[in-house]
């Protein structure tokens, strides 16, 4: 019997960066998932990265 190896990788990084990059629109700003080393990379005004970063956790609040 042979070993089949299992790649595991955690995408949660990647579609919160993609749902990222999408707020950050509203901001002519936008982000880029960096598979290799794991990293989410910010291109525009720093001043933006606190709105969009909380846009973005609001997108998973739960609503009443």
């Amino acid at each position: 019997m042979s070993v089949i190896k299992i790649n595991r990788k955690n995408t949660n990084v990647e579609v919160v960066s993609k749902l990222m990059d999408s707020v950050c629109s509203k901001y002519d700003c936008s982000v880029e998932y960096n598979p290799e080393n794991g990293t989410v990379d910010f291109h525009g005004d720093e001043i933006y990265k606190s709105f969009i970063a909380e846009e973005t956790m609001n997108l998973f609040a739960k609503k009443k």
